[in-house]
């Protein structure tokens, strides 16, 4: 019982991720059919209705918000024996999460950040979501806001700032470029810089795309105009910035790591190189 009850819980955790029967069945290598039947046995163990049946997956209700909740510390103790388990059998792994711009910024000094003598592998996420660090999704990531969450500790970096940048041949050759804005599309827009785009020049765009590295790819062609950080868009030697800094935008970041994580060797050689590398190219 007791047994079953633990592998049902976990399972439950996967289902409450996913959302969807297939996805989480895919996941625990096992049949939907199987997992529906696991969690009927684990309402029925527990004694409480966990999910509302909906045709677009499963939806936790009120008690399995609150059976979430409980299970924290288990998920994190769980994600925690198999990141120990893995380490077991390979080399240490740190997991680094950012957003696209930061995660291109990262990728244009990897020299500095992975050496071929490093006793650890390194997992680059490029992530506009926050990914749970507490959780241990990754080990370091790359915020623009302190953390709010126990047991996570930070480092404020210098700030980012934002402008507006066109593609160098079209500085002063085609001032019409000026008007053909360029941005992320609204459904796809989480970010500060893209919302305050559409914001304030959503009406004079004349193309929306859904990433930021396209955004790039399409500035980068004379497409039009657009706002990048200006760690990025002062680097590119394909642009050129065409207007003052957008103060409402500038925000530090911090780089924010597991409390009990960051004084693992590879977490904090990471830690350091990243900091590193950020204060030497964006000032202190």
């Amino acid at each position: 019982m007791k047994v079953r009850l633990l592998d049902n819980l976990n399972a439950f955790l996967v289902l409450a991720a996913c959302g969807t029967l297939s996805e989480a069945a895919q996941r625990l290598s096992c049949s939907p059919a199987t997992l529906s039947r696991r969690m009927q046995q684990l309402e029925e163990d527990v004694g409480l209705k966990l999910f509302d049946r909906v045709q677009a997956g499963y939806v936790l209700t009120e008690d399995g918000h609150d059976v979430l909740e409980q299970l924290e510390p288990f998920q994190c103790a769980y994600a925690g024996f198999e990141q120990w388990l893995s380490a077991k059998s390979r080399r240490p792994q740190v997991r680094v999460s950012a957003g696209s711009w930061t995660m291109k910024f990262l990728s244009m000094h990897i020299g500095a950040l992975c050496k071929p003598e490093d006793g650890f592998e390194v997992v680059f996420i490029t992530s506009e979501d926050r990914l749970n660090i507490k959780k241990r999704e990754i080990d370091i990531g790359l915020r623009s806001s302190p953390p709010a969450e126990i047991g996570l500790a930070s480092k404020r970096l210098p700030p980012v700032e934002f402008a507006p940048y066109v593609a160098v041949g079209a500085v002063g050759a085609d001032e019409a470029v000026m008007e053909r804005w360029l941005g992320i599309a609204p459904e796809f827009a989480t970010t500060n810089s893209s919302r305050w785009l559409l914001e304030h020049h959503g009406s004079e765009m004349v193309m929306q795309v859904s990433s930021q590295h396209t955004l790039l790819d399409m500035l980068c062609a004379g497409a039009g105009v657009s706002i990048l950080p200006c760690f990025l868009g002062d680097t590119a030697p394909q642009l050129r910035r065409c207007g003052p800094v957008i103060e409402e935008l500038t925000k530090f970041q911090w780089v924010t790591m597991h409390d009990d994580r960051r004084h693992l060797p590879e977490v904090r050689m990471m830690t350091d190189r990243i900091v590193q590398v950020i204060e030497q190219h964006r000032g202190q």
